[in-house]
């Protein structure tokens, strides 16, 4: 009976035992779809904190970027959106790691209900709209922005701040922030959004930028990305952000630390290492303890980074108080200077 009950043991074991010295040597396979490139900050410091969330060394990367920011074109987006379908199919991924809502509406929302994990960061839009809700493979990371906070960092050098315009570009993405806005600003009447601007063009911008400096004591710049210009070619965003910089004596903030790098005047960024490092924890859930991504709720990254611009303080003539500057990330000079 002993033996009999040794030999399953040893059975039992050695079987165990292969598992895990299979483990250890195939790495984990996860495939990373960005909604933008990877040379943007912002996607390098998702991957970082994805990577960091995550905290394993056996790991297998594969990477399709979606680059919808500089390329639009929806023949090209689709090319790409092939390949990262090819590698599902040849390359068998143990997880689907896709950032901004890009890389859903394009790719992971047509695995929804699939055998591929997925975990998402940095999503804007109502995660319904992706079929992600009440899914039994999805979760992820919500990117809610810091308006209250921005306002009110404006408000600590300039307390007369009150109207504010806020521009946004076609990408439906912004449809879910400006709800968000909405909502908060009913708890807080002593900001009023007096102006909001859909700019399709760059003249478009141009022309609403200049017609609001009498009309508003700031503008939040949310949706500068999706902006062409006379020939219906895209813009790069560093262009509209160099020229709102140079033309415009508005006082003006932003959720993204990219943007004052910029020369937007101050925001409190969203952080995408954090952003990143939440879903990468989700994704060892996943991958080591065996959770189910259903059993993980879809969360946000609460914690804001305020920052300001001095190059950009400077051209619009407001000191700002030293105590302040301790407890703020300043930028003393814009990226585009020389």
């Amino acid at each position: 009976m002993f033996f009999r009950f040794a030999i399953v043991f040893y059975i039992i074991f050695s079987s165990l035992t292969t598992r895990l010295l299979a483990d250890e040597n195939q790495p984990l396979r996860i495939l990373h779809v960005p909604s933008y490139h990877m040379s943007w900050e912002w996607n390098i410091d998702q991957l970082q904190g994805f990577k960091d969330g995550l905290a394993l060394n056996n790991v297998e990367y594969k990477i399709v970027e979606l680059d919808t920011k500089r390329a639009s074109d929806p023949i090209l987006i689709q090319q790409k959106v092939t390949i990262a379908k090819d590698l599902v199919t040849q390359w068998q991924p143990d997880l689907l790691y896709s950032n901004d809502d890009n890389a859903q509406k394009y790719f992971a929302q047509d695995y929804v209900n699939t055998t591929l994990p997925i975990v998402f960061s940095a999503v804007n839009r109502d995660p319904s709209l992706y079929h992600f809700s009440n899914s039994n493979n999805v979760t992820g990371v919500m990117e809610y922005e810091h308006f209250i906070p921005a306002v009110n960092l404006l408000r600590s050098f300039n307390k007369n701040i009150k109207r504010i315009a806020v521009i946004i570009d076609s990408d439906p993405m912004w449809a879910g922030v400006v709800k968000r806005i909405k909502e908060k600003l009913k708890a807080n009447p002593d900001i009023e959004v007096t102006q909001w601007y859909l700019a399709n063009t760059f003249s478009d911008y141009k022309d609403m930028m200049m017609s609001l400096q009498t009309k508003v004591d700031a503008v939040a710049l949310l949706g500068v990305f999706n902006i062409k210009d006379e020939n219906n070619k895209d813009i790069d965003f560093k262009e509209i952000l160099k020229w709102t910089a140079e033309n415009s004596q508005l006082p003006d903030f932003s959720f993204w630390e990219s943007r004052v790098d910029l020369g937007t005047l101050a925001a409190v960024a969203i952080s995408a290492y954090q952003q990143g490092y939440i879903a990468g924890g989700m994704a060892r859930k996943i991958l080591v303890d065996g959770v189910s991504p259903s059993d993980i709720p879809i969360s946000s990254s609460e914690k804001g980074e305020p920052m300001i611009s001095l190059a950009r303080a400077k051209t619009l003539g407001i000191n700002i108080d030293v105590q302040l500057l301790l407890s703020v990330k300043t930028k003393k000079q814009y990226d585009w200077s020389e």
